[in-house]
């Protein structure tokens, strides 16, 4: 019986991990890598994309469109934002802008039942 060297494969799988005995690597190792220099908010937002791009549902099409809109949106801002801790932050000292007024309770909106008399 002759000595295997590499056991039998998917065409699939023979496709990613490259020539027999080469040093190079498959598409997907070579994808990977491309990916090591991005943020993981930009590893999130292309995978989503790559996913959602892939439904064939003119239906569903607008929606996939707006999701992806508010992602990258969402990446541009954390990339201008810069890499940043989300750790113990303390809220804003001061009320919000047209904001509950200092000082007194906050109201609180009406219950239902009985009115008072």
């Amino acid at each position: 019986m002759p000595v295997m060297e590499r056991p039998p494969m998917s065409p699939q799988t023979q496709a990613q991990s490259g020539p027999p005995g080469g040093p190079a690597f498959g598409a997907g190792i070579g994808q990977a890598q491309q990916q090591q220099d991005k943020s993981p908010e930009e590893v999130a937002v292309s995978t989503v994309e790559k996913i959602l791009m892939g439904v064939q549902s003119d239906t569903f099409r607008p929606y996939v469109m707006k999701a992806l809109a508010t992602l990258k949106v969402g990446l541009a801002m954390a990339q201008q934002k810069g890499p940043q801790s989300q750790g113990m932050q303390q809220p804003p000292q001061g009320g919000p802008p047209g904001g509950a007024p200092q000082g007194g309770p906050i109201p609180l909106p009406p219950m239902p039942g009985q009115m008072p008399g």
